[in-house]
């Protein structure tokens, strides 16, 4: 799936979306989804996450400020519209073309 693009594990919406506190690697994108240090910790190291380990005290806020983010603008509703959005535009494209191409 990397391969063919931007392709976020559906575990991570999954995750979000029960409340739980996700640490995760940094990729790509991943700020286009959740905001690192309010809805999602990011370690790149064995330090790093031994740090956000040993200095986190509730991590209550943090799953739940996730959650918000997923169910506020990434369910399966939120894909559909949004699918639904690109078709139209598809459209309106196609159908401007071919007057394009009948005015000439």
């Amino acid at each position: 799936m990397i391969a063919a693009g931007f392709s976020p594990s559906v575990r991570l919406f999954e995750a979000a979306a029960c409340a739980a506190p996700i640490v995760s690697d940094r990729w790509d994108g991943i700020e286009t989804l959740l905001e690192p240090g309010s809805e999602i910790l990011l370690a790149e190291t064995t330090e790093d996450m031994l740090a956000l380990l040993q200095s986190a005290e509730d991590l209550t806020h943090l799953g739940n400020a996730g959650r918000r983010r997923i169910l506020g603008s990434h369910t399966s509703a939120h894909r559909a519209a949004e699918f639904e959005r690109h078709l139209m535009e598809a459209a309106a494209a196609d159908v401007d073309e071919r007057l394009i191409e009948a005015a000439e």
